[in-house]
């Protein structure tokens, strides 16, 4: 018979305690035994018969080949057995000596030196998690992981032969049970037997040399922990948590919910996909199908460099190519992790928007089980949003819309009745010509400001056929000066044949001024502007105005039509100009857009043209 406990046939009983039932158990010196079961399955109750506080009934105690028939506190504290209990024990109003010798006092020992020897025990090992208690005051007056070291250090100090130590995770946290780990390797190299009530696996393989399984009061199986993973752990924990008859029943049931559960995530609105806890994909609904766009998800997560393994069909790649890379990794980071995530209004790659929701869920054992990722489409929501959005802002321009009217209306009528005196006055052709390029000019900022309050639509019966090679050297001939001024070349490039377009003509002058003066502002002196324009073989003209600038961020490119913002940060720009040139040239049928990078931007304008089509290479 080796030396260190046998619980042999145990059969006790305690009031507020599972009873043990014919339970036996055996935990070599130098061994730590671990115990795994489900809640009130007996586990607390061998803590407390360690502790001699169970009436045995029957079968008997053996500590280093001694059997014991009876047992009682005393009993068990001169046999050397420490407990360590999973809920306090200790007596507030004592000072922490006083809870460590409780029990331990010798006819014949001076009070005075156990005092001393066992605080310095006590200090020993607070020192361990870098405590430094006042021994002077009682334990109540102690924080939290003082007193329950002092407790621990009551199971310690008499250098126990056996050591029980109860469900600790409940008492420590997960660092400072590293330190507890430390203790109770010291303890196994110091021949003690060692039984260890685990509340997760991962302390199973961490310490253990053995792992029982306990139901009922009872050890249904015992083996050692070396032979044995975490999946072979959970796998022994669970099969003995059922009898087979109880199995039997619940496997009925089991199907049964399986298949009403199953039914229900097929039904559900959201899309669903489970993650079994290596990563596999096992399960996912209708719904996500649809919103990725995939016909199948089967897979796994590797380890290594976050790739999916394949099979027949597609597995994670789907996820990936729906989703896109550098989500699916953050994904995957926070599925290993256990933690939650949300990602709002995700653009996939088929064109919609998804809030992305990720939740762990976990076991009986506290061990991560699996991930339940959940998809929702919120394309129309965010759609609808950015049109409230449109019209609100829409709504603001067009109130100051109005009000711009009013004011430049005004002195506009003043200036263009003196250019019509000075015409009445004017003696020479020169200054004649140039007062109707005045006349001309203030009648065109007459209509963009009535042009303001309707800027969404134009009305197709006021659209005349005009050649666009006109309207552009018109304009041209409007910027010149401003150019030469700042010392900036204007440049025009235009076909050597007629561009016919259908167009309201000041609208589309008003268009080309502002992209010019744009480019203007983006220029340095010495800069160049070209504006060219080409007849395309799709039935369109495109015109284009590039500048040597410099350049647009490429981030901003998205926004560059959105009203009120405005790149040139002052408050002169109120941000509208690039949104109605936006808005004029969809209601000529046309589109505008910008491309850009350091040294160069071109703003491109796409119209439908009249008459024949003789192309031109761009």
């Amino acid at each position: 018979m080796t030396k260190g406990i046998e619980l042999r046939n145990i059969t006790a009983f305690c009031k507020e305690r599972v009873p043990l039932n014919s339970l036996s158990l055996k935990v070599d010196q130098g061994t730590v035994h671990a115990i795994i079961g489900e809640r009130r399955s007996g586990k607390s109750s061998i803590a407390s018969l360690l502790d001699g506080n169970m009436r045995l009934m029957n079968g008997e105690i053996i500590i280093d080949r001694k059997s014991l028939m009876k047992i009682s506190p005393q009993i068990m504290m001169h046999e050397k057995v420490g407990v360590f209990h999973q809920t306090p024990r200790i007596i507030p109003t004592l000072t922490p000596w006083e809870n460590v010798a409780s029990g331990h006092m010798s006819i014949g020992i001076s009070t005075h030196r156990m005092r001393n020897e066992i605080e310095e025990k006590i200090l020993s090992i607070c020192e361990k998690w870098n405590l430094h208690p006042d021994l002077r005051l009682p334990v109540y007056k102690l924080n939290r992981i003082e007193s329950t070291v002092i407790e621990l250090a009551r199971a310690l100090i008499f250098s126990p032969i056996v050591l029980m130590i109860d469900e600790p995770l409940a008492r420590f946290t997960s660092d400072e049970v590293q330190v507890l780990y430390s203790i109770i390797t010291q303890m196994k190299g110091s021949k003690c037997s060692i039984l260890y009530v685990a509340s997760t696996v991962d302390e199973v393989l961490h310490i253990a040399d053995e792992l029982s399984i306990i139901k009922s009061g009872k050890i249904l199986e015992t083996q050692p922990t070396r032979s044995l993973d975490r999946e072979d752990m959970v796998d022994l924990a669970y099969s003995f948590s059922e009898s087979r008859e109880e199995l039997v029943s619940k496997n009925i049931r089991l199907l049964k919910y399986k298949k009403y559960n199953e039914e229900i995530i097929s039904n559900l609105p959201l899309g669903m996909i489970f993650f079994d806890g290596e990563g596999n994909i096992y399960l996912s609904n209708q719904a996500a199908l649809e919103i990725l766009s995939i016909n199948h998800l089967i897979g796994s997560i590797t380890s290594d460099d976050y790739k999916a393994t394949f099979e027949e069909h597609i597995t994670m790649s789907g996820l990936q190519n729906s989703l896109g890379e550098d989500i699916l990794i953050e994904i995957i980071q926070a599925m290993k992790s256990g933690k939650q995530g949300i990602w709002k209004q995700w653009p996939t790659t088929n064109g919609k928007f998804i809030n992305i929701m990720l939740y762990p869920f976990h076991d009986n054992l506290k061990q991560l089980a699996g991930t339940i990722l959940v998809l929702q489409d919120v394309t129309e929501e965010k759609l609808t949003r950015e049109y409230l959005t449109r019209t609100d802002r829409a709504s603001s321009i067009a109130q100051l819309a109005a009000g711009i009217v009013h004011e430049v209306n005004n002195p506009l009528g003043i200036i263009s009745n003196y250019v019509e005196l000075l015409l009445m006055r004017a003696k020479d052709n020169y200054s004649r010509e140039r007062l109707e390029v005045i006349k001309k000019e203030i009648q065109r900022i007459s209509s963009s400001m009535l042009s303001l309050l309707s800027f969404s639509s134009i009305d197709s019966s006021t659209l005349m056929t005009f050649d666009m090679n006109q309207v552009v050297s018109e304009t041209f001939s409007l910027l010149e000066y401003e150019a030469r001024r700042l010392k900036i070349a204007l440049k025009i490039n235009l076909p050597g044949e007629q561009t016919l377009v259908k167009m309201d003509q000041s609208r589309i002058k008003q268009v080309l001024i502002n992209l010019i003066l744009n480019a203007l502002d983006a220029c340095n002196e010495g800069g160049e502007i070209i504006v060219s324009l080409y007849k395309k073989a799709n039935n369109t003209v495109l015109l284009q105005i590039r500048d040597n600038g410099k350049g647009i961020p490429k981030e901003r490119i998205s926004s560059l039509f959105t009203p009120f913002l405005s790149e040139k940060n002052s408050k002169a720009h109120a941000g509208l100009g690039l949104f109605i040139c936006k808005q004029i040239t969809e209601a000529h049928g046309g589109r505008i857009w910008c491309e850009s990078q350091p040294g160069c931007t071109t703003f491109f304008i796409e119209l439908p043209c009249e008459g024949p089509i003789s192309p031109i290479k761009i």
